[in-house]
């Protein structure tokens, strides 16, 4: 019986250790350079991780199927799918996955005549905002909770996405110009920001949460290149100057601050907040993630400064 008993167990623990094999993995460009900060993962199941500055990751196998689909996307290279088993063949075989640069045409500065004005959306004064914990206002996602226990992710690796939708005349042609926020790193600590700058698609669904009935909205990255921001031990503004990547929006669109590292395991950022307001606060667990309208919540970190035409855009 105890033989019995111990070969049971032994048994358990080796099916366990199928289950939760760990992939090691590498993303490379043509050149064999790693590439920094990818996001992998599946959007299927909304889990998503990033991979190191050199091009690195792990994966924790748990219940992935053969057929899933697996995303591998970055700023200013061409998004890839692989199926679950080719991708832990490159794993397992530790062959690079590649990722192809994408090759933009950038347009020609457009000639800004006089109905064109320049604003600030969003906050006015970056500088002045107070520090706020940001990861109690999304402390209530259990499924993300549930996911990162259950994957073994680092507290310290957060991958939380909140993003300010700022709103524009609907029809006038606006061109984003410079991207402010304030991070707040204590002395001996260090925070690493990707900045995102998406157009709103339309509503996915409605659905309940613990935080009640929230909005899943569908988006598109729009930026040509990467912006990475590393906060080191201070407090300070980060202002960044994108009119060299011409975005051209005509509608509301999402500014959003992806937290890649932390080392004090906490997203501390500047913001002002009240309730019943009308700026919008959106979160998701990480970029594999739909995004969700945190109801009831205004909330603004950024700084947007754009150029826009007072007359409405007529098609053509």
């Amino acid at each position: 019986m105890k033989a019995f008993t111990l070969s049971l167990v032994l048994t358990f623990l080796s099916l366990h250790s199928f289950f939760s094999q760990i992939l090691v993995g590498s993303i490379k460009d043509k050149n064999e350079k790693g590439v920094s900060y990818v996001n992998i993962g599946i959007p299927a199941k909304a889990f998503g991780i990033i991979s190191d500055d050199e091009g690195n990751f792990t994966f924790k196998m748990t219940n992935e199927k053969e057929l899933d689909t697996i995303q591998v996307s970055c700023i200013g290279y061409q998004t890839i799918y692989l199926s679950f088993a080719t991708f832990k063949m490159h794993c397992d075989t530790k062959v690079p996955i590649h990722l192809t640069e994408v090759v933009y045409t950038l347009a020609t500065t457009t000639v800004r005549p006089n109905e064109f004005e320049v604003k600030v959306l969003g906050s006015k004064n970056v500088a002045a905002l107070d520090c706020i914990t940001m990861e109690k206002f999304t402390s209530s996602d259990t499924a993300a909770k549930r996911i990162a226990k259950e994957k073994g992710l680092s507290d310290k690796a957060i991958g939380i996405e909140l993003g300010n939708k700022i709103s524009i005349s609907k029809g006038h042609q606006t061109f984003i110009d410079k991207i402010e926020f304030k991070t707040c790193v204590k002395p001996n600590d260090t925070a690493i920001y990707r900045v995102n700058i998406y157009v709103e698609g339309k509503t996915l669904k409605r659905m309940v949460t613990p935080m009640g009935v929230v909005k899943m909205v569908n988006t598109e990255n729009v930026l040509r290149e990467g912006i990475i921001v590393k906060a080191i031990g201070k407090t300070e503004v980060h202002s960044i100057d994108v009119s060299k990547q011409n975005i051209e929006v005509y509608d509301d669109f999402i500014v959003a601050l992806e937290c890649i590292y932390s080392s004090d395991t906490t997203m501390n950022i500047g913001a002002a907040a009240s309730l019943f307001g009308s700026t919008d606060l959106l979160f998701r667990a990480s970029v594999m993630s739909e995004w969700v309208k945190v109801p009831l919540v205004n909330m603004t970190f950024i700084g947007a400064t754009v150029t826009y035409n007072k007359k409405k855009y007529k098609k053509k």
